[in-house]
């Protein structure tokens, strides 16, 4: 949403969200973004043919718009003015991307756009900390988020570029934290380990109980439902990769050993408990 006066009334009172049918009683100067910047956006969040473009406060179009001629996905934008709302589908038009783009009138706090797989934002921060619940919530593990200027202050960027402006890239995290049971076919046989993680957004600690000790999760990461985490168990490394699938397993292969030719084998781990996101 680049126009600021109806940002800063949703900030200090959410009126809009309370009174969905409200309309501005004052001037609301609006500030598009520039073509280098949507562009950017667009590039730092991978959008393609497969994904679906969402742009919180989408002004006059020109981000669900490119999204669609530029990168070939699919569109939608959210905008509380419906002056805009109506002139970004006659830009649409003119554009020849109407049938791969739609836009709403409604209050990004409470419309729905769960179906993403790439949300671009232009708020003031405020805003983006009171968005910040939900997208963690209801947008599927992987979907990218990409913040023009303003990102989440507690939530480390997986990636941040300046291209004439800042824009942080978000990988919305599967949720790892807790005590997971996990069973690993490894080169000496079957293995069995209680597996605990804390998750801070994408970032992880944590690591195995075995009979006799705790064996540490070396160089651990979640990058959206995939993760990859080592453990070192009777002086032999044991790389995990694999993928978060809903929230009660994850599985994948295993690496063991020395070398670039290392025996592989296949892992899974069931949830026992689930654990509180830092976040």
């Amino acid at each position: 949403m680049r126009r600021f006066a109806a940002v800063a009334l949703l900030v200090a009172g959410n009126a809009f969200a309370a009174a969905p049918g409200a309309t501005l009683d004052v001037p609301t100067p609006y500030l598009p973004s520039t073509q280098v910047a949507v562009d950017e956006m667009l590039r730092l969040a991978g959008a393609g043919p497969d994904d679906l473009v969402v742009d919180l406060g989408s002004g006059d179009g020109r981000v669900v718009i490119a999204a669609a001629r530029d990168f070939g996905a699919r569109g939608l934008g959210i905008e509380l003015d419906p002056k805009l709302v109506a002139e970004s589908e006659a830009n649409a038009r003119q554009a020849g991307v109407a049938e791969r783009v739609a836009f709403r009138q409604g209050d990004v706090l409470v419309a729905d756009y769960r179906a993403a797989t790439v949300v671009t934002l232009y708020l003031l921060p405020n805003l983006v900390d009171k968005l910040k619940p939900r997208l963690l919530a209801e947008l599927k593990p992987g979907t990218r988020i990409v913040a023009h200027d303003y990102g989440f202050p507690d939530w480390k960027p997986d990636r941040s570029v300046v291209v004439s402006k800042t824009f942080h890239l978000y990988v919305v995290p599967a949720p790892v934290a807790g005590r997971w049971r996990l069973h690993a076919a490894l080169p000496d046989g079957e293995r069995e380990y209680d597996l605990e993680f804390e998750q801070r957004y994408q970032e992880l600690r944590g690591g195995a109980r075995v009979a006799g000790g705790f064996l540490p999760a070396f160089d651990a990461k979640l990058a959206g439902d995939r993760i990859a985490f080592v453990l070192v168990d009777d002086s032999m490394s044991h790389r995990f990769e694999g993928t978060v699938q809903g929230t009660l397993t994850m599985k994948g292969t295993v690496r063991s050993g020395p070398g670039r030719n290392q025996p592989t084998g296949s892992w899974r781990a069931t949830r026992i408990v689930r654990g509180g996101d830092e976040g």
